[in-house]
């Protein structure tokens, strides 16, 4: 059951917390950059997906595929934008979101360094299988910029809480 398995922050941890308003991630090119407060702030709802690596086999294959494949109902249940933010440098990201065909419907966002999943407490170290600090596996829903629900793996970087079918039904 997914009430099970879904890791809600209690409020003033993650729900309910507001974007880093001097955070800065890339988009396609680390001139091309954003403030995660802004983007997600002038969308009335959002969901923000978290991936360990872009091109690796469970965000290539089916996190990120899975919110493309459930594009039109998330629209229809009032998400205005879709983001996807991975530690890698943006022209990964570009690269990326370019091979999974994401053209306008997902916003691809790279935090080289990770200080924007840090600062949420989304981060963990993959040193061993990834080289570094990722980011956990994640699913946020935003409404003007605040945190609403957060879907987390447990594990990290497991495939489970953070589809896009659970996000969807808690829409």
């Amino acid at each position: 059951m997914l009430r099970a398995t879904r890791v809600l922050f209690s409020s003033g941890n993650l729900v309910s917390k507001n974007l880093n308003a001097s955070a800065v991630l890339h988009r396609s090119s680390p001139s091309d950059t954003v403030n995660p407060a802004e983007l997600f702030g002038s969308a009335k709802k959002a969901v923000l997906i978290g991936v360990p690596g872009a091109f690796t086999p469970g965000c290539s294959k089916s996190h990120v595929p899975g919110y493309l494949k459930h594009y039109d109902e998330l629209k229809s249940k009032g998400i205005d934008l879709i983001g996807c933010v991975s530690v890698n440098d943006a022209f990964v990201m570009d690269a990326w979101g370019k091979d999974l065909k994401v053209e306008n419907k997902i916003t691809m966002l790279a935090d080289p360094q990770g200080s924007f999943v840090k600062d949420l407490g989304l981060d963990f170290d993959a040193s061993a299988a990834l080289g570094g600090v990722r980011s956990k596996r994640f699913a946020l829903v935003l409404e003007n910029g605040k945190i609403t629900k957060a879907f987390v793996e447990p594990n990290n970087t497991g495939l489970s809480v953070s589809l896009a079918e659970n996000v969807l039904k808690e829409l």
